[in-house]
């Protein structure tokens, strides 16, 4: 069942940010900040699902999210560069 979750939610997310449902925010945010906020979410899902014995959930709930953020972001500085924009 897990499992199932994992796929749905990952394909879901990778939809909802090709369709640009990134928040401008987000958009402006640099690729190294990303990651380490990536890192610290992912952080404090362990502790959170520690805390709540919800750990194997949440984690991967966090790192398939946080995956497909740093993915978009890639995806999008690599478009740039074959545009030949300065990045």
């Amino acid at each position: 069942m897990n499992l199932i979750y994992l796929v749905v939610l990952f394909l879901a997310s990778h939809i909802y940010l090709e369709k640009g449902k990134l928040p401008a925010k987000m958009q402006e945010v640099k690729l190294r900040y990303i990651l380490f906020g990536s890192l610290g979410a992912i952080t404090l899902a362990m502790v959170l699902g520690v805390l709540l014995n919800i750990a194997s959930f949440l984690v991967m709930t966090v790192t398939i999210c946080s995956a497909s953020l740093i993915a978009y972001k890639y995806r999008s500085k690599f478009d740039e560069m074959e545009r030949g924009k300065s990045v």
